[in-house]
């Protein structure tokens, strides 16, 4: 069966909103660019070699909500709905591939709205709040739009759904780890009003925080920048106004990663004292 091919020349417009269609486009080489009619033209996302788009007037039959552009000279695959069968039953594997496309796609809108509401409560607080937001950030490859997980509540457990009771994790990575490698209560950050602490629960795989190993029951203060990762999945940690590096310690006060030099200055002051009570 042979799949129809659309050359682009650079500014070429593939359909415009409020077109009525039923196909989708796989984008073969080149890259072609979503626009916001109602922003003049804003770009909203960009689609490359491997990417797909227009599904849902092929699956819903609904007219174009954007328009379509090229970025530069291109070359789209057109695919009705019997292309889209004809290809299923040659290859289930394109399903899933489409489905987990689809899901990093909700997910990148679900987090970056959720970041849009947690900047817009911070802009509220008073300047003397030492925290206004704080998030964790997946860059995949490079390729793809970061998505966003904001850390508004006081306590953020992260992990994967477990697919038999339903329950999801605050920052669910299920679909930005296909091979599994996170487990489904791996780990949590807890917030106050100066300090985040990370703490995994119950993880096969382990947290690594800046390349090091995190110990299973360790609590370990974040202060902004920290790369991440929970079994294969690396995430970068921010915050907008990072909370005070050093700490009175006390029974139970988690170390930070960037307070080892105060905590060693501590320790040599607590000998030296030590030593001065048994020379006295």
């Amino acid at each position: 069966m042979s799949y129809t091919a659309i050359p682009l020349e650079a500014g070429e417009v593939v359909y415009q909103r409020g077109e009525d269609s039923a196909c989708m486009f796989l984008v073969q080489h080149g890259a072609v660019e979503m626009l916001d009619d109602s922003r003049a033209g804003e770009r909203l996302a960009l689609f490359e070699r491997g990417d797909f788009f227009g599904e849902q007037a092929l699956l819903e039959h609904v007219t174009r909500e954007n328009t379509f552009r090229a970025t530069e000279s291109s070359r789209l695959i057109r695919v009705d709905i019997d292309d889209l069968a004809h290809m299923l039953a040659r290859n289930p594997e394109i399903a899933v591939r489409m489905i987990r496309k689809l899901a990093r796609r909700l997910l990148a809108i679900e987090t970056r709205l959720c970041a849009q509401l947690v900047a817009a409560h911070a802009s509220e607080h008073t300047e003397g709040a030492s925290v206004a937001y704080a998030r964790l950030v997946y860059a995949g490859d490079g390729d793809d739009t970061p998505i966003l997980f904001a850390l508004d509540g006081e306590t953020s457990t992260i992990g994967r759904t477990d697919p038999l009771s339903g329950v999801a994790p605050d920052v669910d990575l299920s679909p930005l780890d296909p091979q599994l490698t996170t487990s489904r209560q791996h780990a949590r950050i807890d917030r106050d009003a100066e300090a985040f602490v990370l703490i995994e629960k119950r993880a096969t795989n382990g947290t690594f925080v800046n390349g090091k190993r995190l110990q299973p029951g360790s609590p370990l203060r974040l202060t902004g920048g920290e790369e991440l990762v929970f079994g294969n999945v690396a995430l970068r940690f921010e915050c907008s106004i990072q909370p005070p590096r050093v700490r009175p310690s006390g029974p139970g006060s988690p170390p930070s990663v960037a307070g080892n030099g105060a905590r060693s200055s501590r320790q040599q002051s607590s000998r030296q004292q030590s030593s001065g009570k048994q020379r006295a």
